[in-house]
């Protein structure tokens, strides 16, 4: 490590202070304030100059940039060499990207999104600010795939710049050493676990995880982490900044998981603060004012939400439906190593505000996620995205405070441990995501040219009118061609999601009768009955009365419907 950016030991955090004091800057003696020119010399991690990334941050991007594309990488490879169609799904989980694909179509006609997973008329009533930019790209000609693309630039670099920072301020006086450790552990470390009684990983814990196909969870992963690293450094000059509060509130709109757990940790952080106690008497003070502006502006989206859930019944059945009982001893599991070595981290008082809330943020985490269990969340794991970047910054501090710098060998066994617990997790990862994004039989992310027809056909018949066909093509439909389907996406086609399945599987499959498909059919309200080029039935004779035309596309059939 250099000289020049290892802080004497002189200038480090006393070790018997009282709360207020730990708050103030580390280079900081107690009693003496120092001139405000002179802090924000000696915070390296915020001089202009420091936005210029050094040779080992360039590559420590440049692995994470690699990472996030590697599943696109291999869907244009089925595309370039095999000459598949694909549906432009970015991800491990198909239905998922799906989704977002037919939250960009619908607000590529109406700003706000609204359920095209069933076959009713659902409000528009739903605004996230990235989907509804990637609705107006479409409008204006850009394909919903590529508009949705757009944002993992966005988030893979958002990432990496929040963790820098947050490492950088968390340990200002550590130097490049300790920041890059920090860096590579947030966006790399990944342990192994038992996942429903199989050995396996847990994507959500993974940011490079969260690249395939999932930006908006990953930018709102960063905004949170820039929030709270702008509330510190408000918080420490004595002023209000509007800043904080303004990308909590993108944390929470873009993932509402992000945005609870920075609210706790804000709570929690400001509550333990000997200086926010002491401001409760004068309303005035800028640090009160500041703890209401960054916490309320992170709560607003959040009560919209809330408003949702209570107003639009699609989101309510959704919520309900995407409760996954996952087994807490599979995180715990899955974290155990990083947070074995975290726990060195809560030795001794917080040298600063960063390091007190990083103490906070698994407890807030672990908040989060119990409340998401109950019936009043949803998708519990959801709450741990980002946790590695909590736990790297204690585990780092902690190990500092050991003295590890005073270890024979110190930084090779130090690069030893931190490669040992990235690469085998991120090469594990990259092999499932492979399996996870081939072309299988019943995974949409690559269809056949047929069905790409019938698809097309359906996108620019002017009838209006929703479709009926199965899971398969349903949860492609309404992002490649804006209308409703009966069946798609299990956490938007409620109720009875499983039901609907069954039934259309059993009418594509010509298990019905005539006269109980015709019923089926009508029951539905469908326009279309679309046939994929699995499905076994020719349904020209079964609904003969209710056809008003049928159109082939090699093994693919839409039926229009009178």
């Amino acid at each position: 490590m250099r000289r020049d950016i290892q802080a004497a030991p002189s200038m480090r955090g006393v070790g018997v202070v009282n709360s207020t004091a730990v708050d103030r800057p580390v280079c900081e003696p107690v009693g003496v304030r120092l001139p405000a020119v002179g802090l924000e010399r000696q915070r390296v991690g915020w001089r202009p100059s420091s936005m210029r990334l050094d040779h080992a941050e360039r590559a420590l991007l440049g692995a994470f940039a690699l990472v996030s594309v590697w599943v696109l990488g291999l869907d244009l490879w089925q595309v370039i060499v095999n000459g598949r169609v694909w549906t432009g799904t970015d991800g491990s989980y198909s239905t998922d990207q799906l989704q977002y694909l037919a939250w960009i179509e619908s607000a590529s006609r109406h700003v706000l999104v609204a359920n095209l997973f069933v076959l009713h008329g659902t409000p528009a009533d739903y605004f996230q600010p990235a989907i509804a930019i990637s609705g107006m790209l479409v409008a204006l000609g850009m394909s919903p795939p590529l508009a949705l693309l757009l944002w993992k630039p966005v988030a893979v670099v958002g990432m990496f710049f929040a963790a820098r920072a947050y490492a950088r301020r968390a340990l200002p006086e550590e130097g490049r050493g300790a920041w890059l450790a920090v860096i590579a552990l947030t966006l790399f470390y990944g342990s192994f676990t038992v996942v429903y009684g199989s050995f396996g990983v847990l994507g959500d814990l993974f940011p490079g995880f969260l690249s395939w196909g999932y930006p908006f969870a990953l930018m709102a992963l960063a905004a949170a982490v820039f929030a709270l690293v702008g509330h510190e450094s408000a918080r420490r000059a004595g002023r209000v900044s509007w800043w904080p509060g303004a990308l909590g509130a993108l944390a929470s709109i873009l993932h509402p998981w992000q945005g609870e757990v920075l609210v706790v940790t804000l709570v929690l952080a400001e509550l333990s603060s000997g200086g926010l106690r002491a401001s409760l008497g004068d309303l005035r003070s800028p640090r009160l004012r500041l703890a209401a502006v960054s916490i309320g502006g992170t709560l607003v989206p959040l009560l919209y939400y809330f408003a949702l859930d209570k107003l639009d019944i699609s989101w309510a059945l959704g919520r309900t439906a995407s409760k996954h009982a996952l087994p807490v001893t599979s995180i715990a599991l899955a974290l155990a190593p990083l947070a074995a070595v975290a726990v060195l981290g809560y030795r001794g008082p917080a040298r600063n505000y960063l390091v007190r809330a990083a103490r906070i943020w698994p407890l807030a985490a672990v908040l989060v996620f119990l409340q998401s269990g109950t019936g009043a969340g949803a998708t519990p794991l959801h709450a741990f995205g980002g946790i590695t970047l909590p736990l790297s910054v204690l585990a780092v501090d902690g190990c500092l405070r050991l003295g590890w710098r005073r270890l024979r060998r110190g930084r090779a066994l130090a690069v030893m441990l931190i490669l040992i617990g990235t690469v085998p997790a991120t090469a594990y990862e990259l092999k499932l995501a492979k399996a996870n994004a081939s072309p299988t039989p019943g995974n949409p992310n690559f269809i056949t040219r047929d069905e790409r027809e019938a698809l097309s056909f359906l996108r620019h018949d002017r009838a209006p009118g929703g479709v009926l066909t199965r899971f398969y093509l349903g949860v492609v439909v309404p992002g490649r061609t804006g209308r409703h389907t009966y069946v798609g996406d299990c956490i938007w086609s409620e109720p009875d999601c499983g039901g609907r399945e069954a039934l259309a599987q059993s009418l594509l499959r010509g298990e019905m009768s005539p006269a109980a498909a015709q019923q089926f059919v009508s029951s539905t309200g469908a326009r279309f009955v679309l046939s994929d080029c699995k499905a076994d039935a020719n349904l020209t004779r079964t609904l003969g009365p209710l056809l008003e035309s049928v159109h082939r596309f090699g093994c693919a059939t839409v039926y229009e419907l009178n």
